[in-house]
């Protein structure tokens, strides 16, 4: 019996212990791969939200370079414009039509008051020319007085349209057919520098058919992409995510100027140099995004930051950046997100699966403790019926003899009973018990750990209960003794 004792002891240890390593080795597969897929969405989100404020910019751009988005959205003001050109001439004519102003003053004194208009800061304003064909001629242009009476017939005005066109050949045709309308075309322009270059410009022109002039307006394309960029600076900075905690920026590609264009938490620090002092290290992390977009155009990075809190500032917490270039204005657009919140995360689900697996232990503990109780209740039971007189030699390991009388060829009917129900419960509960651990090894993510829980008291309540039954069999037996 001690020998037996003994070998179930060992036997349990090593369950445990198997049971023990594999748990903890599947937790910790299960928690290196929480940790795996946890990154992954949150890159994939960062990369999500990028891709959106990118849209945004991208949109924006392409609007401001658009002929039909040009027309409609800056159409309306240079129609305005010119209506009200058109009153100013309507005036005059009537003022010939009743005799105060010849033809000729009347055109001379419109001439001056439209000379005189400006608009957007200045930068606006108006011209005429006649329809005469092949080539019309300029009445007035009040930033380039010199072309004033002269035939606009220089190959440089063949600009128009994207074909080489002459631009007011073309002005001219397109309001002898319809009155007015759009005409985009090329224009010089200083830059800073000092040089001149051809930008693209949008007119609006109209005809007033009673003295054959063409009225005309027009804005630098250029002028529209940069209130497409200011828009979308505008919309990023007001775009937000995860509860209004994630917000965008834009920085620029150079290096030896880390710098934001756009950065909607902290506006001050928009369109500095951020080096030296306190700002060099934000600067090292914008030359960081500069790096990995000029060698990809997009990616991510890896850095430490101040965390704000209610609470104060937590120093130097691990970050993850993504960013990505729009090549056409230089920009690089980014967000990111703190992973301090990661590691919480995985520590919660640690300690959850840590008490799990005792609990599972405890569990298989109980188990084992109640198969070792039924055991010794077999012997106990045969010892009473069929050992010698004295019950302490039941706990011997038994003779030549002693064996005959333990089991003697003759045996009662509940005997019997006993003995095969005693033999179906070990064998029963021997299977529990490495089903059992196969599921415990099987199981994935708390939801498996649960069910194995759920496994092992449903097979402590089984043993329970089959020893109860066992007891009340023996205490029939004696009764009948």
């Amino acid at each position: 019996m001690k020998n037996i004792i003994f070998y179930i002891i060992v036997s349990v240890i090593l369950i445990l212990a198997y049971t023990t390593y594999g748990a903890m080795q599947r937790s910790n597969e299960m928690l290196d791969r929480y940790k795996t897929e946890e990154i992954y969405k949150i890159k994939q989100n960062l990369k999500n939200f990028v891709d959106v404020a990118y849209s945004t910019v991208n949109s924006n751009y392409k609007n401001s370079m658009d002929k039909e988005y040009l027309e409609k959205y800056y159409g309306n003001g240079l129609k305005n414009i010119v209506d009200v050109v058109e009153t100013i001439f309507k005036s005059k004519t009537e003022e010939v039509k009743s005799g105060r102003l010849t033809l000729a003053e009347a055109q001379l004194r419109a001439i001056k008051e439209v000379n005189k208009i400006r608009y957007d800061n200045g930068n606006g304003h108006i011209w005429i020319s006649d329809i005469t064909l092949p080539y019309p001629k300029m009445i007035m242009h009040p930033m380039m007085p010199y072309l004033n009476g002269k035939v606009m017939d220089d190959p440089k005005y063949n600009c128009a349209l994207g074909k080489e066109k002459n631009l007011y050949v073309a002005v001219a045709e397109l309001v002898q057919k319809q009155g007015g309308g759009f005409v985009d075309y090329l224009w010089p322009k200083d830059t800073e520098d000092g040089s001149t270059i051809d930008v693209p410009k949008l007119s609006y022109v109209k005809l007033f058919p009673d003295w054959n002039w063409i009225i005309g307006t027009d804005f630098y394309v250029e002028d529209a992409i940069l209130d497409g960029m200011k828009k979308s600076k505008t919309e990023l900075r007001q775009m937000r995510y995860d509860n209004g905690i994630g917000f965008f920026w834009i920085n620029n590609m150079d290096e030896s100027s880390p710098k934001f264009y756009m950065y909607p938490i902290a506006s001050s620090i928009e369109n500095i140099v951020l080096e030296g002092g306190g700002l060099n290290k934000l600067g090292e992390i914008i030359k960081s995004f500069i790096k990995i977009c000029k060698k990809k155009d997009s990616g991510y990075v890896e850095f430490t930051w101040d965390k704000p809190t209610l609470k104060g500032s937590i120093k130097d917490v691990p970050k993850l950046s993504y960013v990505k270039l729009y090549k056409p204005l230089g920009w690089v657009i980014g967000t990111g997100i703190y992973m301090d919140d990661v590691d919480k995360f995985i520590a919660r689900e640690k300690q959850y699966l840590n008490q799990q697996i005792w609990q599972l232990i405890v569990n298989v503990l109980i188990v084992s403790i109640v198969s070792i109780f039924i055991i010794s209740l077999l012997y106990y039971i045969i010892g009473r019926h069929f050992s010698s007189d004295d019950p302490t030699k039941f706990w011997e390991e038994p003779t030549e003899d002693e064996e005959n009388l333990m089991f003697p060829k003759t045996i009662s009917d509940d005997s019997i009973k006993i003995a095969q129900e005693l033999s179906k419960i070990m064998l029963a509960e021997q299977t529990k018990l490495l089903a059992y651990t196969a599921t415990l090894q099987a199981s994935e993510g708390c939801k498996g750990t649960q069910e194995s829980k759920l496994a092992v008291d449903q097979l402590t309540e089984d043993i329970r209960d089959i020893a109860v039954n066992v007891k009340k069999m023996t205490v029939k037996i004696e009764k009948d003794d």
